[in-house]
């Protein structure tokens, strides 16, 4: 379900940044967020720790930058190419773990990034155009969604507490979005029901209720399992794309998104 509502946001948030900034649409969304997690939090965040506080302020930070990369890519690329492209962040953990010396990263996986690279230059060049400025930016939000999976795990490892640790990344990419918005963001928002209808399933659904149930989730389902899941949403996302939004992927596209969403499965299906 998660993943699912995920790749239904692709669509929503596209739509919405017609009415309203990147910046100021994910100060609202994360702003809502965080006042529901302090009020779960309650008492808790008051007692928080200096490596909780850190590893707050840069896996917020990390998730600051990786939605804005995705919100402004969306404003230049499709939503089907976003969510797909955005889905690589899975097979580039184990990559930038050797590239800081942390892991090991076994045949399956350079396999998996094989063909996940394969489909990603059917997906970003059917057309023989290059990619354009969206489907670039949304690299770098996938960068950054690969890192905050990274510098979370440390943390946790450190055994931050799960909620107020929660709460303060949000707050961060709130207050980040909020500073960026006053300075980059001159223009109105126009109050449109697309708009509030986005808010409200982003905040509440797509931002506080789903990473609570995939922290709960995670504790039933080993990794391997998670991202195989996972690997759900941008063929939701798409589905939902050319359904409801219009979109034409073309017959490359498919299959590129396809091959990236393949090796996601096959990188991920075995503890590696």
């Amino acid at each position: 379900m998660v993943a699912i509502i995920w790749g239904v946001t692709f669509i929503l948030v596209k739509q919405a940044l017609n009415d309203c900034p990147p910046f100021h649409f994910a100060t609202i969304r994360f702003g809502l967020s965080t006042i529901l997690a302090m009020a779960l939090v309650n008492k808790k965040l008051f007692q928080l720790k200096n490596h909780e506080m850190i590893g707050g302020f840069i896996s917020g930070f990390l998730l600051f930058l990786g939605y804005s990369f995705q919100n402004f890519g969306l404003m230049h690329t499709t939503v089907s190419k976003s969510a797909f492209i955005t889905s690589v962040s899975v097979l580039l953990v184990p990559l930038l773990l050797v590239i800081f010396n942390l892991q090991k990263v076994k045949w399956r996986i350079w396999i998996a990034v094989l063909i996940a690279s394969v489909g990603l230059y059917l997906l970003i060049l059917p057309s023989g155009d290059g990619p354009n400025l969206g489907d670039i930016l949304t690299l770098g939000c996938a960068m950054s969604f690969a890192l905050h999976i990274i510098a979370q795990d440390l943390y946790l490892k450190k055994k931050v507490r799960i909620l107020p640790f929660f709460c303060i990344q949000l707050g961060f990419v709130t207050l980040f979005s909020f500073i960026n918005s006053q300075i980059f963001e001159p223009q109105l928002i126009v109050w449109s029901d697309q708009l509030v209808a986005a808010i409200i399933i982003t905040s509440f659904l797509a931002t506080f209720t789903a990473f609570l149930v995939m922290i709960w989730a995670q504790n039933i389902l080993n990794p391997s399992e998670t991202a195989i899941i996972f690997s759900v949403e941008p063929l939701s996302a798409a589905m939902f794309a050319t359904t409801f939004g219009g979109e034409i992927l073309g017959l490359l596209g498919w299959i590129g998104g396809g091959l990236i969403c393949l090796g996601v499965v096959y990188g991920k299906s075995k503890n590696v």
